[in-house]
């Protein structure tokens, strides 16, 4: 089965007609926390900027049940693990470490109890499923970037892969390794979602996911994964500052998956 465009309601859809062309030219729509207020037609995934592995409280849970019950078209919704600490403190775009610190363990155990929640409000037809964050060279990003841990707690709670390639890219460039090397750690059995961009990768540098344009070498990154794994039943083009690159982009990919 040939996977699923499905394209991040942006900014760009803010203007009426933008998003009209971009939606025409996707199979389905990816509702993120910013557009949740979006009435588009075919919202089939949420992406939501939450952490899988931190301790929700009642007022978080309370605000993930009404934003479910405002999409009711909803297929796969995915989470994130972004850093090991409780605090949100931001230095230069990357998370410093900043208050309560957790274990593999604890956030392991976070992960089990917020999914057993989450399959108790959502209806039983909707998947869940984990992104890889990027890695940068703090503390804060100290377990969760891993893939050991991600694919414990992939298969400890029964979740699907939702792999960003530019953040496995610059996860194995700031850790000096390859990226074939890094993404073999990664539960890729369990794939069915591509986030697709463009990083900035400068050797002597952070590398840092920076949305650019994807390249024809990252689209034929795409198509290998495609190729490789039947798993896979969304792709998604995560680009925003220009509407008309964004919609060639998403006609070159359909191209090549067809």
């Amino acid at each position: 089965m040939i996977p699923q465009i499905a394209t991040p309601i942006s900014h760009q859809f803010e203007n009426n007609n933008y998003g009209k062309e971009i939606a025409s030219v996707s199979d389905c729509l990816e509702v993120r926390e910013r557009s949740l207020d979006s009435s588009w037609e075919n919202q089939h995934l949420f992406h939501i900027d939450i952490d899988i592995t931190h301790k929700w409280d009642d007022k978080l849970r309370d605000y993930l049940k009404n934003a479910f019950d405002m999409k009711q078209e909803l297929k796969l919704i995915t989470m994130q693990a972004t850093r090991c600490c409780k605090g949100e403190k931001v230095i230069d775009g990357m998370f410093q470490m900043d208050g309560r610190v957790f274990s593999a363990e604890e956030m392991l155990s976070f992960s089990i109890e917020n999914t057993k929640w989450l399959r108790n409000v959502l209806p039983k037809n909707i998947l869940i499923g984990l992104e890889n964050n990027n890695y940068y060279p703090t503390d804060a990003y100290n377990i969760v970037a891993d893939g050991d841990f991600i694919t414990k707690v992939v298969n400890k709670n029964n979740l699907f892969l939702l792999l960003d390639i530019a953040h496995a890219m610059v996860t194995a460039h700031n850790k000096k390794i390859s990226y074939d090397q890094y993404i073999e750690t990664l539960p890729l059995d369990k794939l069915i979602q591509v986030h697709i961009c463009q990083p900035k990768l400068i050797a002597g540098q952070i590398g840092r996911d920076t949305h650019n344009e994807p390249n024809d070498e990252m689209f034929s990154e795409v198509v290998r994964l495609v190729n490789k794994y039947s798993t896979i039943k969304y792709l998604t083009i995560e680009y925003y500052k220009d509407k008309d690159i964004l919609i060639t982009s998403i006609k070159k990919l359909r191209n090549l998956i067809s």
